[in-house]
């Protein structure tokens, strides 16, 4: 403390601190703080920088712009993380953007220690449930439920109505393609899934 030039007021609340997390038996805790401390480690603020850039773009719906910056993040060596994804998602709206987006996320979660956050893979939901993409929203829900996250089946049960009422009512046409019948069973699974059938 003396050596970092600490006023004597927050050396005696630091004690203070300290004492009270020995007595409730959070020394452990402490201990590690203070290892953090003498070791000065420091997260590494690129990503977060990045981030907000990316961000920004976003917002702006400059998602041209947005794009580059995640591939000069990446030829820099900084690895996305969730937080990086989760503004492009929420805020770029469209569908063909976030369904590859959802490919890069996939294969960056599996090479990597990335782990998806719920505020991320609802707004991929969202958009792929808006878009008619339940190929892609199934994913999304497996992943959800296998990080046992909520899932706001209400809301997308009223998102699928608002905008795929009709959709896969009919009988089945005589002729159909392999994609096609990929997609209206894929479809069908989601309404299941909802409740709706």
């Amino acid at each position: 403390m003396k050596e970092t030039k600490i006023s004597k007021t927050c050396h005696e609340e630091f004690d203070m601190l300290v004492k009270g997390c020995a007595e409730s038996g959070e020394a452990g805790m402490m201990a590690k703080l203070l290892q953090e401390i003498k070791e000065e480690q420091r997260a590494d603020c690129g990503v977060h920088e990045w981030n907000n850039v990316i961000h920004f773009f976003c917002k702006k719906r400059l998602m041209q712009d947005a794009e580059k910056a995640l591939k000069k993040m990446r030829a820099l060596g900084q690895t996305p993380n969730a937080q990086t994804f989760t503004g492009y998602a929420a805020i770029g709206g469209k569908y063909i953007e976030v369904t590859e987006l959802w490919g890069e996320m996939k294969d960056l979660a599996s090479s990597s220690s990335m782990k998806f956050d719920q505020e991320l893979l609802d707004s991929v939901l969202y958009t792929f449930v808006r878009g008619g993409f339940f190929l892609r929203a199934n994913e999304v829900v497996e992943k959800m439920e296998a990080g046992d996250m909520f899932i706001d089946k209400y809301k997308y049960r009223t998102i699928f109505l608002k905008y795929h009422k009709t959709l896969d009512k009919k009988k089945n046409p005589k002729v159909q393609t392999e994609a096609r019948f990929k997609r209206r069973e894929a479809a069908l699974a989601f309404r299941k899934w909802l409740g709706l059938l």
